[in-house]
């Protein structure tokens, strides 16, 4: 209790975890302004392209989409449009003929270089519905199959619930937290057991721990340090938990507001134009509090597999270089379950899902994004769960005998046959 102790209220107090631990939500929370003020704000000048028609049909299907954008250039010579490119006074062109309404070949759209993908991208959708426009109107098609044919039916996702009645499905938004979930576990899983791991080759370095070692037994210094190190990453996580329940509460009503002193300045025509923002929807970011029980559930066991990891590697080693040998085979399952992570989010209840979610050593990451997303089993919980603190036995059993002989080895770098020589005799 008295490691964990100074190893928790040293680093609690310390400047860099303050400011990380204040500031964090306050970064969150001027990303989404940033986010609604792009959504509200007034749209960039159009962007001009000019159209060679040699088909004589095309070009006002293009002014009928958008009158400003599209520019006939017909009229000029194919040099005199490639300087006006140049010059900017229009930003690209296209020249069209009848090979393109007969599929024959592709249009080339030619521009500047200014624009980016969202520039290609909108000429692209404009050019394809003017070629579908021109040729519904020469197979002659009626009016009531063209609205059949641009009608885009949607569906409108409901759930049931455990009683059975129906309520809004929020599975996008679930998914994309429970990515977040997965991926704070990864950062804490690596970045607190760093910590963990650079401490203890501190001590060891400035033989402080001969010193301790005299009072403390080696087991008791690791103990003590891992769940000191696993307390403060349970407070910044508290913490951040506690500030985005506040957040996601008032962000909708906050929001609201901000978007109608925004727009009600606004002249009809920009506010026309101007990408809409729905306050309301900012309310499928509150979930149910239990989440983040099962988030440190995971966390606390996940981190104390890999935190006793990290602490044997520091053990070992006398300088943090030479720890780069031992952490491949920490880093991959770690790496793996992040890559999985992805699968996991789109498909939770696939074989892989539920097989990764179950593994202890992809189930902090992995466990924590299904169970945001899909309704998982209870019984999946608990193996998963009961399968790491085995698991947290085992490399601890392993763990305590490396610390226990390298702590006080100096002068040598181990090898992994080494220290399998150290479980071995100890």
């Amino acid at each position: 209790m008295i490691v964990l102790k100074r190893e928790y209220i040293t680093r609690v107090r310390s400047k860099s975890f303050i400011l990380s631990t204040l500031l964090t939500p306050f970064v969150f929370v001027a990303m989404f302004g940033v986010i609604i003020w792009i959504s509200i704000s007034s749209p960039e000048p159009e962007q001009t392209v000019g159209i060679i028609d040699q088909t004589e049909v095309l070009l006002p299907r293009f002014t009928e989409i958008n009158e400003n954008r599209y520019r006939d250039v017909s009229d000029f010579e194919i040099d005199s449009v490639k300087a006006m490119v140049m010059s900017g006074e229009i930003d690209g062109y296209l020249r069209l003929d009848e090979s393109h309404l007969n599929m024959d070949s592709d249009a080339e759209f030619v521009y500047g270089g200014s624009g980016g993908i969202s520039f290609i991208d909108v000429v692209e959708d404009d050019y394809r519905d003017v070629i579908r426009e021109e040729l519904l109107s020469r197979a002659n098609v009626s009016d009531e199959i063209r609205k059949i044919f641009e009608t885009r039916p949607s569906l409108e996702n409901r759930k049931l619930s455990e009683t059975g009645e129906e309520e809004e499905d929020n599975t996008g938004a679930a998914a994309a937290f429970g990515f977040v979930l997965g991926l704070l576990i990864f950062i804490g899983l690596f970045g607190y057991g760093a910590v963990l791991m650079r401490s203890v080759i501190e001590e060891k370095t400035n033989r402080i721990v001969e010193v301790i070692a005299s009072s403390v037994k080696p087991i008791e210094l690791m103990f003590g340090k891992l769940f000191g190190i696993c307390l403060l990453a349970m407070t910044q996580f508290g913490v951040w938990f506690f500030a985005y329940t506040g957040l996601s509460i008032v962000a909708a009503p906050v929001a609201a507001i901000i978007v109608e002193a925004q727009t009600k300045n606004l002249p009809e025509e920009a506010l026309e134009q101007a990408s809409t923002f729905d306050p309301s929807s900012l309310d499928a970011l509150v979930f149910d509090p239990i989440i983040f029980v099962y988030f440190f559930v995971f966390f606390i066991l996940g981190f104390l597999i890999y935190a006793s990891l990290f602490a044997a590697i520091g053990a070992a080693v006398d300088s943090e270089q030479d720890t780069q040998q031992f952490m491949m085979p920490i880093m991959a399952p770690i790496m793996l379950a992040y890559f999985l992570n992805t699968r996991v989010m789109i498909d939770p209840d696939s074989t892989l899902s539920v097989a990764a979610s179950l593994i202890p050593f992809t189930a902090p990451i992995n466990m924590i994004t299904r169970i945001a997303v899909t309704d998982v089993p209870i019984w999946q919980i608990l193996v998963s769960a009961v399968l790491m603190v085995i698991t947290f036995i085992g490399m601890m059993w392993l763990a305590a005998k490396v610390y226990r002989v390298g702590i006080l080895m100096y002068g040598k770098k181990p090898s992994f046959k080494e220290m399998a020589k150290w479980i071995r005799q100890h």
